[in-house]
């Protein structure tokens, strides 16, 4: 981060290239802050620009800021009645103040740039964006504060123990410190969990340290068909499994023995569980 320490005595030297480097020090941190809801090229509200619809046909937006191309824009609230094929469209308008430097010379120095609404057709470029494509800051910054891929656990058991294989994935929300997990596993040897009514959990595999819950947590595993199974009693008809995360990362699947006319079956899980 850029700065200049002013409590050195002897009169601070100020020249165009310490007043430049004083701008960009601050422009820099608006602007990284600003990317932490931005793409680079989506453009971002920030505050403000609250629309409304005041009479049938309009559109009127208040005053607020957006983040576009690198530069934070401050918008005059605004409205506009479209007609045609035409839409509401933010304009961006640069502007400059000339002054006259000590040798005379006049240059653009005092730059503002400042939107605001007017109708047009659906035109994105440097210095027009539809509104519609205005893009809430949290929602950027929510895409980046998930994991974008999927980490996987590969299972299969033994077939003493029905052997199960298929592959678990799972990803890390950090803004919600949450753990999204699913998957479709096959149980190609069903006959061989325990009978009901002694049926047991079994271990599917142990996810890593970070994606771990601080308190057991269970969720509900389904039968992968459009109708039921009969336990190995023949007496319930089933759907859902229990299913467990312990706060060891153990994930765990309480496989019911299915009637002897059914060997093998799919079940199917897509949950989402909180890791606080």
């Amino acid at each position: 981060m850029k700065k200049i320490d002013f409590t050195h005595a002897g009169g601070f030297p100020l020249t165009q290239e310490n007043i430049d480097y004083l701008q960009q020090a601050y422009t820099e941190c608006v602007n990284a802050l600003a990317m932490m809801g931005s793409d680079g090229t989506t453009p971002i509200l920030i505050s403000g620009m609250v629309p409304s619809i005041p009479s049938p046909g309009s559109t009127s937006v208040t005053d607020g800021w957006f983040f576009y191309n690198g530069e934070m824009v401050r918008f005059t609230g605004s409205a506009v009645t479209p007609t045609g094929a035409n839409v509401p469209i933010i304009v961006i308008s640069p502007a400059s103040t000339n002054l006259t430097y000590y040798d005379g010379s006049i240059y653009p120095a005092v730059l503002n740039t400042t939107a605001t609404l007017t109708s047009g057709p659906p035109v994105t470029d440097a210095t027009h964006v539809p509104l519609s494509a205005l893009q809430p800051f949290q929602v950027i910054f929510g895409l980046k504060g998930r994991e974008t891929g999927w980490n996987s656990i590969f299972v299969n058991t033994p077939v003493l123990n029905g052997g199960v294989n298929g592959y678990i994935y799972y990803k890390k929300n950090f803004l919600t410190n949450t753990l999204h997990i699913r998957a479709s596993l096959n149980a190609n040897n069903a006959q061989n969990f325990s009978g009901a009514p002694a049926a047991l959990n079994s271990l599917m595999g142990t996810l890593p340290a970070g994606y771990i819950p601080n308190n057991i947590v269970y969720f509900t595993t389904y039968y992968f068909a459009s109708n039921l199974f009969k336990d190995d009693l023949g007496v319930s008809w089933v759907k859902q499994l229990t299913s467990i995360v312990n706060p060891s990362g153990q994930i765990y699947i309480n496989f019911l023995k299915p009637d002897t006319s059914v060997l093998a079956y799919t079940v199917i899980f897509n949950t989402i569980i909180p890791l606080d």
